[in-house]
């Protein structure tokens, strides 16, 4: 059969013409005859070769795609990324593909990753991407589309009894243990109604944030059951526009609906700051608890700032000197552990991991860079909204209500033991609790009940329940609205900070506070 025909030669043309155009033949001069042997048996090697290239082009690409989806990929490949790939690993998600968070399920999406994969790539070619990487991604899909494909808000959760070690930064570096219960709630489908922490994702709220890491909340919006938002600004906008302020924001797409990310906003890229690491190696033994004032001389050397890695480490080294050329802070010779060389060596070797583990120099990434939302210390985290400063008015412009600062709203009252004391507490609270106890001031004015009226409270209380020694150890003076900062000095903020948070401190000391040295 001919599927071509060959033209017929021109009047003219060489032989030698001819044997080119045999050598180099067109389209249209091929002739394939399938009744041709030959011609077969080369029409077969083609087809053979076209199928094995196009398979070999479908599993490359099929290989490429699968790693170019991995979180190898995206953690190594691209040098901007290897810090986040540290904290990543060591995060609770670390099982997590990074594209099933920073991508998530569809086609279109994974097209979109891979054409703003072209703008990166430049800006890594190019020295220009920012250092460290913006936090929080702005084009990052709805928690409800990425977290919640694993996690059910909907579901009601059960209280967490949490107990969080602490050391003082004292010469014994003195364990101080502070346990209370997490009220994670949430929806409960029996009663209708969702209450505890995680009541925020259950209902609608909607918030304006003034900066770019959503640290300054101007304006919060809670829907009601009817669709109305009850609102709640920030003092400094009451003498504001308010209506026009958040019209502007809803037309300029700056409202945000708020969703799990908003407080876990570190889930897989959290780094703790030095004294929660060190608080942790010295309870897993890692570092030695018997190393006189180590908890204080690691924190400081962990929190100050170098010019690199090099630089942290030698800073790090530099504590065996200090060990040796201080005596009194190793509290004499007879009062170092038989080991002490050997265990400072091992404090050392772990101090530098953690620096490794925590903070990137040459990325300016540390654990002051990117704010962690999910508690309230040592940043903002809830305070961000719960600081009594946001309030709602009325037509008048008369306050009604305020996002409360009440620290057992989302848990109860720390039990805080130091040491070895022995504390029998079970802080659980069933029922209504009475109306006394619904502002926070009622910890300082309990103190002045009668003895008649200490009898009831331990009917829900124990009477161990005042043996909490980080309470009733300092002595408040009733004047202590006034004289607190002499107290401060003496103290210092670790104590303070146990029942006070910096928000506190910031009703009155607008300027921020003063750091006790």
């Amino acid at each position: 059969m001919k599927l071509f025909t060959r033209k017929k030669r021109q009047n003219g043309e060489s032989g030698r013409t001819t044997r080119r155009k045999r050598r180099l033949p067109k389209l249209s001069e091929i002739t394939i005859d399938l009744g041709n042997p030959k011609h077969q048996r080369r029409l077969l090697l083609g087809l053979i070769l076209l199928v094995l290239f196009s398979t070999a082009f479908v599993y490359v690409n099929y290989q490429v795609y699968h790693y170019t989806e991995s979180s190898e990929f995206c953690g190594t490949a691209c040098h901007p990324m290897v810090s986040q790939n540290v904290l990543y690993e060591q995060s609770p998600h670390a099982n997590v593909e990074c594209v099933k968070c920073h991508i998530g399920p569809g086609a279109s999406y994974y097209v979109r990753s891979k054409l703003d994969g072209i703008r990166q790539v430049y800006a890594v070619l190019t020295d220009s991407y920012s250092k460290p990487i913006k936090s929080p991604i702005h084009n990052l899909r709805p928690a409800r589309e990425i977290c919640e494909e694993c996690h059910k808000p909907e579901t009601y959760k059960d209280n967490i009894v949490k107990t969080i070690p602490h050391y003082d930064n004292d010469q014994e570096n003195t364990l101080v243990q502070s346990t209370f219960i997490l009220k994670m709630g949430g929806w409960q489908d029996a009663t209708g109604i969702a209450e505890g922490i995680h009541w925020h994702i259950t209902n609608k709220v909607y918030y304006i944030a003034a900066d770019e890491q959503r640290q300054v909340i101007t304006w919060v919006g809670v829907e009601q059951d009817d669709g109305s938002l009850k609102e709640y600004y920030a003092r400094d906008m009451l003498a504001m526009a308010q209506t026009n302020f958040v019209e502007e924001a809803f037309a300029n797409d700056e409202v945000r609906l708020m969703d799990c990310i908003d407080c876990h906003n570190r889930a897989a890229h959290y780094i703790p700051p030095p004294q929660e690491m060190v608080d942790d190696a010295i309870h897993h033994g890692v570092i030695s608890q018997d190393i006189p004032y180590i908890r204080r001389n690691a924190v400081n050397v962990l929190s100050a700032s170098y010019e690199s890695t090099a630089a942290a480490y030698n800073a790090i080294e530099q504590l065996a000197d200090f060990y040796v050329t201080n005596s009194d802070n190793t509290g004499g010779h007879d009062a170092k552990p038989a080991n002490f060389e050997l265990e400072l060596m091992d404090a050392i070797a772990e101090l530098k991991t953690i620096y490794s583990e925590t903070t990137f120099p040459e990325m300016g990434l540390d654990w002051t860079t990117n704010p962690n939302n999910e508690d309230h210390t040592p940043t903002l985290g809830c305070f961000r909204c719960h600081d009594d400063k946001h309030i709602s008015v009325n037509e008048h412009g008369a306050e009604i209500d305020t996002i409360s600062v009440k620290c057992n709203l989302c848990h109860t009252v720390p039990i805080v033991g130091r040491g070895d004391q022995l504390l029998v507490e079970s802080p659980v609270i069933v029922g209504q609790v009475p109306e006394s106890h619904s502002d926070f001031s009622w910890t300082v004015e309990h103190r002045d009940v009668s003895e008649t009226e200490k009898q009831d409270c331990y009917q829900c209380h124990g009477q161990g329940f005042c043996n909490n020694g980080i309470c009733h150890n300092l002595d408040h003076p009733p004047d202590m609205l006034y004289t607190h900062a002499d107290e401060y000095w003496k103290q210092g903020n670790q104590v303070c900070y146990t029942c006070h948070q910096d928000i506190s401190c910031t009703r009155c000391h607008a300027g921020g506070i003063i750091k006790n040295p």
